[in-house]
Parts: structure tokens; C-alpha cells; sequence
């Protein structure tokens, strides 16, 4: 439990997770989730899994090219990409603040539909964090694995001496060369399915 049962404070009403809680109001002052910076359905992918394989892709040779990793860029391209199988996170918040009259609940965390966990806010800090399922975790492994695979590649096509000298424009130029070599010839097809 955070503060103390008779304290006088809002957090000392607030048992963080306790289900029981959910729709239980507290008067504890809090940030409004941003919804830009957390995963949650949305009602339009941002692109298709093939133009994320190739972004992700991309993503991976850029920062090859310099010769570090982007964590901002690899953080939304992330994001974004998990969030298709995301529960409705928005959707879970408005309705426990349509239940509470607008103020958090106590148990600082919000639930789905179907009882599952998606959602919670650290009073001492401010902050909202996803709590992810099991279906993001695995497209989170797709992700990693898809930016893993092609940072191997170019490590094995220009050697790891490589990292951090060569342009992006290069490696542009030489995967357009390579394609041209390789169209119309029998198995040049690519399985782009995730």
C-alpha cells in the first residue's frame, strides 16, 4: 500500500493495482496521459506490415550508417508497430474517469473490458506506463528481430568496421543494385509475412 491507511493525503487512499479499487475516487493531483507517447488502439494503422518490415529495415541501416542506434526513432517506430495488437488503453482510461467523475481511481491502474491490466500512472513520478500483453511482447520480439536481422546483414555484407562509415545513401544505392540484379530471377521473392 503506498502511504500510510490513515493518512491524510490522497496517496494514502491509493493501493496501487488492487482491483477492487478501480472505480474508487481519490483526489490525487495527476498528469493526463499523452496518448502520443503510449500504445493503444488506434483506429487506423500507421502503415502496413510489409512498409513497417521495410521502415524497421531501413531503421536498422540507418543507424548502421551512424554508427549508433537511434533510441527515439527505434522507441516510435516500436510503438507504432506493437500498437496494432494493442488493447484500447484510451478507451479503458475514459471509462474508469466517466465512473470516478474525472479523478483518479485507487488503485492507480486501469483495466480492459475483459478484466486485463493495460494501463497505470506512478504518482511520485508523474508518468504513465503500458502494461503489455502478451500479444505486444510478441510483436515486440518481431520488431527486435526484424532490426536484429538486418544489422546482421549489413555487419556481414560491409564488416563491422563498417559501422559508423559508410553512408546511408550507399547502402541505398548498393540495395538498388542488388535488386536489379536479382529481378526476374527465379527465387528472388522475398516472404515479407509477420
Amino acid at each position: 500500500m503506498i502511504g500510510g491507511k490513515n493518512s491524510k493525503n490522497a496517496l494514502g487512499e491509493c493501493d496501487y493495482g488492487n482491483y477492487t479499487l478501480r472505480f474508487k475516487p481519490v483526489d490525487l493531483n495527476f498528469v493526463k496521459p499523452n496518448w502520443d507517447n503510449l500504445m493503444t488502439k488506434r483506429d487506423k494503422p500507421l502503415m502496413s506490415d510489409r512498409e513497417f518490415r521495410s521502415s524497421i529495415e531501413d531503421l536498422a541501416r540507418k543507424d548502421f550508417a551512424a554508427g549508433k542506434k537511434d533510441d527515439n526513432a527505434y522507441r516510435n517506430l516500436g510503438m507504432r508497430f506493437i500498437e496494432l495488437v494493442s488493447p484500447d488503453r484510451k478507451a479503458a482510461y475514459e471509462a474508469s474517469m466517466k465512473k470516478t467523475n474525472g479523478k483518479m481511481n485507487a488503485a492507480l491502474m486501469f483495466w480492459d473490458e475483459k478484466g486485463n491490466r493495460t494501463l497505470g500512472y506512478h504518482p511520485f513520478t508523474g508518468t504513465w506506463h503500458n502494461i503489455s500483453t502478451e500479444a505486444e511482447a510478441g510483436r515486440a520480439r518481431i520488431f527486435a528481430e526484424i532490426y536484429r536481422q538486418e544489422s546482421i546483414r549489413l555487419e556481414n555484407e560491409y564488416g563491422a568496421n563498417a559501422r559508423g562509415k559508410i553512408s546511408h545513401k550507399d547502402i541505398q544505392k548498393d540495395l538498388s543494385a542488388d535488386s536489379v540484379k536479382t529481378s526476374g530471377t527465379l527465387g528472388s521473392s522475398i516472404d515479407y509475412t509477420i
